[in-house]
Protein backbone atom coordinates (compact mmCIF):
# COMPACT_ATOMS: atom_id res chain seq x y z
CA UNK A 1 0.00 0.00 0.00
CA UNK A 2 1.45 3.42 -0.93
CA UNK A 3 2.42 5.76 1.90
CA UNK A 4 0.74 9.12 2.40
CA UNK A 5 2.78 12.31 2.53
CA UNK A 6 2.21 12.38 6.30
CA UNK A 7 3.54 8.82 6.63
CA UNK A 8 6.64 9.65 4.60
CA UNK A 9 7.42 12.75 6.70
CA UNK A 10 6.71 10.91 9.95
CA UNK A 11 8.92 7.96 9.01
CA UNK A 12 11.76 10.27 8.03
CA UNK A 13 11.77 11.83 11.53
CA UNK A 14 11.26 8.83 13.82
CA UNK A 15 14.30 8.30 16.04
CA UNK A 16 13.01 5.17 17.76
CA UNK A 17 9.73 3.29 18.04
CA UNK A 18 9.30 0.71 20.77
CA UNK A 19 6.22 -1.54 20.75
CA UNK A 20 3.46 -0.24 23.03
CA UNK A 21 5.14 3.17 23.41
CA UNK A 22 4.80 6.46 21.52
CA UNK A 23 7.43 7.13 18.88
CA UNK A 24 10.34 9.41 19.68
CA UNK A 25 10.92 11.66 16.72
CA UNK A 26 13.14 14.54 15.71
CA UNK A 27 11.53 17.96 15.33
CA UNK A 28 13.68 19.98 13.00
CA UNK A 29 11.71 23.24 13.16
CA UNK A 30 9.61 24.97 15.81
CA UNK A 31 6.92 27.42 14.77
CA UNK A 32 5.52 29.34 17.73
CA UNK A 33 2.91 32.08 18.13
CA UNK A 34 1.85 34.52 20.81
CA UNK A 35 -1.30 32.86 22.17
CA UNK A 36 0.03 29.78 23.99
CA UNK A 37 3.78 30.36 24.00
CA UNK A 38 3.81 32.33 27.30
CA UNK A 39 2.68 29.20 29.15
CA UNK A 40 5.34 27.10 27.43
CA UNK A 41 8.12 29.60 28.20
CA UNK A 42 6.98 29.78 31.84
CA UNK A 43 7.20 25.99 32.11
CA UNK A 44 10.67 26.02 30.53
CA UNK A 45 11.85 28.65 33.03
CA UNK A 46 10.30 26.82 36.00
CA UNK A 47 12.04 23.59 34.98
CA UNK A 48 15.32 25.28 34.08
CA UNK A 49 15.13 24.08 30.47
CA UNK A 50 16.50 26.28 27.67
CA UNK A 51 14.88 26.45 24.26
CA UNK A 52 16.53 23.76 22.16
CA UNK A 53 17.83 24.75 18.72
CA UNK A 54 16.97 28.43 18.81
CA UNK A 55 18.36 28.60 15.28
CA UNK A 56 15.45 26.38 14.19
CA UNK A 57 12.70 28.22 16.11
CA UNK A 58 10.57 30.81 14.33
CA UNK A 59 8.30 33.09 16.35
CA UNK A 60 5.44 34.83 14.57
CA UNK A 61 2.87 37.10 16.23
CA UNK A 62 -0.10 36.49 13.99
CA UNK A 63 -3.20 35.90 16.10
CA UNK A 64 -3.38 39.13 18.09
CA UNK A 65 -1.90 41.61 15.63
CA UNK A 66 -4.53 43.48 13.60
CA UNK A 67 -4.78 42.43 9.96
CA UNK A 68 -5.45 46.00 8.87
CA UNK A 69 -3.54 49.01 10.19
CA UNK A 70 -0.69 46.92 11.59
CA UNK A 71 1.24 50.09 12.28
CA UNK A 72 -1.28 51.13 14.97
CA UNK A 73 -1.16 50.03 18.61
CA UNK A 74 -3.09 46.91 19.63
CA UNK A 75 -6.28 48.13 21.32
CA UNK A 76 -7.31 44.99 23.22
CA UNK A 77 -5.26 44.91 26.43
CA UNK A 78 -5.08 41.11 26.71
CA UNK A 79 -3.90 40.87 23.11
CA UNK A 80 -1.35 43.61 23.71
CA UNK A 81 -0.04 41.83 26.81
CA UNK A 82 0.26 38.52 24.93
CA UNK A 83 2.28 40.12 22.14
CA UNK A 84 4.50 42.00 24.61
CA UNK A 85 5.21 38.81 26.60
CA UNK A 86 5.84 36.97 23.35
CA UNK A 87 8.39 39.58 22.33
CA UNK A 88 10.13 39.34 25.74
CA UNK A 89 10.36 35.55 25.49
Amino acid sequence: MPKTLFDKIWDAHVVTQEPQFPAVYCIDAHLIHEVTSPQAFTRFRNRGIPVFRTDRTWAIADHKVPTKAQNLAIKDMLSKLQVEKFTQN
